[in-house]
């Protein structure tokens, strides 16, 4: 009983860390080092994309090697690879150093992260696969908000090559942790043996080989809605935070109401974040995907003509509530219809589309150069995802089917 809860608690560690020591921190130890070592911001800057490419190219690596290696090891090796780039940062002295840090940094995020967690959850929570991935993502998403913090303040007591050698360390620790700790049901309880009477999608796959590979999923109608909703879920995201700042100075605001703004719909996003589960579990998760992305963009709509502070914060709360609800719609929706193996893997398969999300900033930029205004960026990301959310009402694929029947017929 009490082991489903140990390794919970371990998953949740490992993305605490993930957030805290990467995407949410690195802007702060970025720019000392930049100083330090005089390199461009500009170059600096790229450190960003290419740590969020490597992850966006990597996530098809979890796929396999869950299958081959199991979670335990995939779970310890993804957090080697972000020990050893946390190693290499701390000693990086030229750009080329740091680019492949970050490179082996995305790497372990993909293999330790999300595809890993669901893997885990699924296989632990099958009763409460939505809420245990809601509440998964909650707290380990309190590491968004508390890393720059811890980051800020350790390079103020130290530098930041301690910064990155303790983040290396505490990595290890996890390698260790995770190591004694991860273990899968059918390691606990023997073969193909279960701990309790609940079948699922992959039992059918063990017993009759009836549910196809990951492989044969990907072109389903239903996984490309999905990837594409992952895909612009984060572009907006990306976009809206590289640029909010920018965005809201041009309709006459201060840079203090965008940072306000962003710091609510971080908040609003984690709250929803763990109220989104139990809420996929009680409706529909297909018709909570599309509510969340109705919402998401109803709320960039919002942010691209809020020219008052009242405006920006309703549309924060907007943008939030969408950000959060749709990150744990699109798993539980992965999972319930496709089930916990082939719903992980795709998974995997679906963020490495979604790194082409990297460009959502550039795009932006490149429209405020031209034009004057990010405005038609924020109007294009809402029609993508008010069709998506008719598709996804709307769309009727065997995908859909319940996750004891899902793939059962010749594809």
């Amino acid at each position: 009983m009490y082991r489903k809860w140990i390794i919970f608690a371990v998953v949740v560690a490992g993305f605490f860390v993930l957030n805290a020591s990467t995407f949410a921190s690195l802007g702060v130890v970025l720019f000392v080092m930049a100083d330090d070592l005089g390199w461009s911001y500009t170059s600096a800057g790229l450190s960003f994309t290419i740590l969020g490419l490597a992850v966006g190219l990597t996530s098809f690596l979890p796929a396999i090697l869950l299958q081959r290696i199991g979670a335990r090891l995939t779970f310890c090796f993804g957090f080697f690879c972000v020990a050893l780039g946390f190693g290499l940062a701390s000693a990086s002295q030229g750009l080329g150093m740091f680019f492949a840090a970050m490179c082996l940094a995305g790497a372990g995020f993909s293999l330790a992260g999300n595809v890993t967690a669901v893997w885990l959850i699924g296989e632990w929570f099958p009763e409460h696969t939505g809420r245990m991935i809601g509440l998964y993502l909650m707290l380990g998403g309190i590491g968004d908000i508390m890393g720059p913090s811890l980051s800020h303040y350790m390079m103020e007591w130290t530098n930041w090559r301690f910064n990155w050698m303790l983040l290396a360390v505490i990595c290890g620790v996890l390698i260790l942790v995770g190591g004694a700790f991860i273990t899968e049901r059918r390691d606990v309880s023997g073969g193909e043996a279960r701990t309790d009477n609940s079948r699922g999608p992959d039992d059918a796959k063990e017993v009759d080989g009836a549910i196809p590979s990951w492989r044969v999923a990907i072109g389903r109608p239903l996984f490309l809605i999905i990837a594409a909703a992952i895909t612009f879920n984060l572009a907006c995201v990306t976009t809206v935070h590289s640029i909010a700042v920018s965005h809201l100075k041009l309709l006459g605001l201060s840079p203090a109401v965008g940072a306000l703004g962003l710091s609510f719909m971080a908040f609003v996003s984690l709250a929803f974040k763990g109220l989104a589960g139990p809420l996929c579990e009680r409706f529909s998760s297909r018709h909570m995907l599309a509510l969340s992305m109705a919402l998401q963009a109803v709320g960039v709509v919002m942010f691209a003509v809020a020219t008052n502070p009242a405006l920006v914060l309703v549309s924060s709360l907007m943008f939030g509530a969408g950000w959060g609800i749709t990150v744990v719609a699109t798993m539980v929706l992965l999972v319930d219809c496709f089930g916990r193996v082939i719903g992980a893997q795709l998974l995997g398969a679906a963020h490495q589309i979604s790194s082409i999300a990297a460009f959502g900033p550039l795009a932006a930029g490149m429209a405020a150069d031209k034009i004057g205004s990010f405005a038609p960026v924020f109007f294009a990301f809402a029609v993508a995802l008010g069709v998506l959310a008719l598709i996804i009402q709307v769309l009727r694929d065997p995908g859909m089917l319940k996750p004891s029947q899902a793939f059962t017929r010749p594809v």
